[in-house]
């Protein structure tokens, strides 16, 4: 029977003390910082200096973690590896003991020290510090894949060199377990645990961690990583634009694809994050510290920004859709590439407005180079392109005060269609709009002011925006005739793009028409909208009592009153 060692640590244990020792170290992994990723962070000098920073490990352990580094180190590929490499590899004139091999690997230095964290320990204990909460932070941590282009798993010798040196050139820590930047990166680091991480690096350290899971062939890493964003986009939906921007660098599928459900799910909470409040019906997210939360629209590069804000899939207003493209102008820090620009000048070539118009948007010039993030150019670059998308925008959708809006602060659009905009918004205004205050349900989410908008069967609907389910939804007061003839009003969910009444809805509460035709007892909230072209005999009259439960209401029932003729102001 096996005895204990007299400190009572275990097998596992011993391992996890390995991470960052030097005297057993025989691999240094060698971080890439290609030139995109460089300019993205070149104002941070000490977060440039760790994504640089070598990472010590033991081959064996790498080895047991990973078949490719057991292929890479132990395998066919090490021989050739060694083979391409010694050559063209400088040894020192003190390297005749201990030489370590360095492999060159096309990630950089944060992501790195990840992986070997989890190979030792099994775990990322280095995303908890410096958080006092259970969210995952980890120090300035924002860094992603720069070969897209690797087929994972197969073609890892053309990814990977290989060549020795002395140990001497090992970034260690002897005396802690977690890895710590080394002197080479900004020292503030150390010793500043009040410099905390912004949940939105973590949320890109992670997606790219994964990628680097996946290459490497481990399972379990790339399971808990989906686990930790799914978690952080599930608490902060904005988040969810940063794992996209990120997971479209990497290619990865998955990633993007959950995502881009999040923000369909939330539109407002994921691409506007500052509409987020504690006391919001519509955005229940909490949030303790927003300068630590970020994200958003602003977030994505130019060539996501037209994929995820014009996404038909979504229940975005024109105004959301709007206020992205204004947010996206004034705070994306992507630098806008030519082939970007190109791309969408051609692609909406005919929606732009011409110079004949005399539009603001015409008088920002056509950019010939990349430029930096705070640049002039830079600035107008992303203009254009937001300008370019809003021709998109149906404006007769924004309520006139909101058109004033766009019109005093923004340049996104012509004088002409806002010109053009304000024409229909006052034709609209000849007609008013009746709203309908439900209150009193057993489910909250059903409780609220409808406002009229829309029509089925002839006769007007009702909606309000909410949450049902943690998704934006829209909820509709409308009547419906069903197969066998009879007519009820329904409270209900109507799925984007189906129609009312099918079965594609979620119903909550209905009410026979009978209770609402304007007689029988005062149960109706008034006469027919015969005003307003509805119907007759009172068929469109919304019934203030008489609703019964159905599929997913609650106890009690709501009750229902008219506010009728409010401006659609």
């Amino acid at each position: 029977m096996t005895t204990p060692n007299k400190s009572g640590t275990t097998l596992l244990a011993d391992i996890r003390s390995l991470l960052n020792n030097s005297e057993l170290t025989d691999i240094i992994l060698v971080p890439t910082i290609n030139n995109d990723l460089a300019s993205t962070y070149s104002e941070d000098e000490g977060y440039i200096g760790t994504l640089a920073e070598e990472v010590p490990a033991i081959k064996a352990i790498l080895a047991a973690r990973s078949p490719v580094f057991r292929r890479m180190l132990y395998g066919d590929f090490r021989e050739r590896n060694r083979n391409n490499n010694i050559s063209g590899s400088s040894r020192g004139e003190d390297n005749d003991d201990d030489d370590v091999l360095r492999v060159k690997l096309d990630y950089g230095g944060h992501v790195l020290r990840l992986l070997v964290e989890f190979c030792f320990t099994d775990r990322l204990d280095s995303l908890e510090e410096g958080n006092s909460s259970s969210a995952d932070v980890v120090n300035e941590d924002e860094n992603h894949c720069t070969n897209n282009n690797n087929d994972h798993g197969s073609n890892n010798e053309e990814s990977s060199q290989v060549t020795e040196s002395n140990t001497s050139q090992v970034t260690t820590d002897d005396d802690n377990q977690k890895l710590r930047p080394s002197a080479s990166s900004s020292s503030s680091n150390d010793n500043e645990p009040s410099s905390a991480p912004s949940l939105s690096r973590t949320a890109r350290l992670l997606t790219s961690l994964a990628s680097v899971a996946h290459y490497f062939d481990i399972p379990k890493l790339e399971h808990d990583i989906s686990s930790r964003l799914h978690d952080i986009m599930t608490s902060h939906p904005s988040l969810a634009c940063v794992v996209l921007d990120e997971g479209s660098k990497i290619m990865s599928e998955e990633l993007c694809t959950a995502a881009l459900e999040r923000i369909r799910a939330r539109p407002k909470a994921a691409l506007l994050p500052s509409c987020e409040t504690s006391s919001s019906a519509l955005f229940t997210t909490s949030i303790e510290n927003k300068e630590n939360v970020a994200g958003g629209v602003a977030s994505l590069s130019a060539s996501l920004l037209e994929q995820v804000v014009f996404d038909e899939k979504s229940c975005a207003s024109e105004w959301t859709k709007f206020m992205c493209l204004q947010r996206w102008v004034e705070g994306c820090c992507h630098e806008v590439k030519m082939h970007e620009l190109e791309s969408l000048s051609l692609k909406h070539a005919s929606e732009l407005p011409s110079d004949e118009e005399g539009d603001d948007v015409n008088d920002i010039a056509t950019p010939t180079t990349t430029s930096s993030p705070k640049s002039k150019t830079h600035m107008e670059q992303k203009r254009r392109i937001a300008a370019t998308l809003a021709q998109k925008l149906d404006l007769s959708l924004i309520p006139a005060s909101d058109l004033d809006t766009i019109s005093t602060e923004s340049n996104l659009l012509s004088h002409q269609d806002l010109y053009k905009a304000y024409r229909l918004q006052a034709l609209n205004a000849e007609r008013t709009k009746s709203k309908v205050f439900v209150e009193g349900a057993g489910l909250s989410e059903i409780n609220g002011t409808y406002i009229q908008g829309g029509v089925h069967e002839g006769i007007p609907m009702y909606n309000k925006e909410g949450v049902w389910r943690d998704r934006e939804e829209i909820f509709r007061i409308f009547l419906c005739t069903y197969s066998n003839g009879n007519k009820s009003w329904c409270i209900s969910i109507v799925p984007k793009g189906k129609e009312p009444g099918k079965t594609t809805d979620v119903d909550f509460y209905e009410c026979p028409v009978s209770y609402g035709k304007g007689s029988g007892g005062g149960s109706g909230l008034g006469g027919a909208y015969n005003s307003h072209g509805v119907g007759e005999n009172g068929l469109g009259v919304v019934p203030s009592r008489g609703w019964k439960l159905v599929n997913f209401g609650q106890p009690p029932t709501p009750k229902c009153s008219l506010i009728a003729g409010v401006s659609s102001d």
